[in-house]
């Protein structure tokens, strides 16, 4: 099971920062772009490996919220 934290507000150096498991940080130029990669290999690790991974969102409010791979929230 792997976690992928995505920030609401981009870091003033890099933009957004996302720490992925095995392969370090990745650096993106929009949220969507971050997102986008976080959700792709969340839901790849849940085929290949048949366990969950799992997105943590930050939203507006500095929530963080919990989402499936196919971003449906998790309770």
């Amino acid at each position: 099971m792997e976690i992928f934290y995505i920030p609401f507000n981009a870091d003033a150096r890099h933009g957004w920062t996302i720490p992925i498991p095995r392969d370090g940080e990745k650096h993106f130029s929009s949220r969507p772009e971050a997102l986008a990669l976080a959700r792709k290999l969340a839901l790849e690790e849940s085929f290949t490996e048949g366990e969950n991974s799992f997105l943590c969102v930050e939203g507006g409010d500095k929530r963080w919220r919990l989402f499936t791979g196919d971003l449906m929230p998790v309770d």
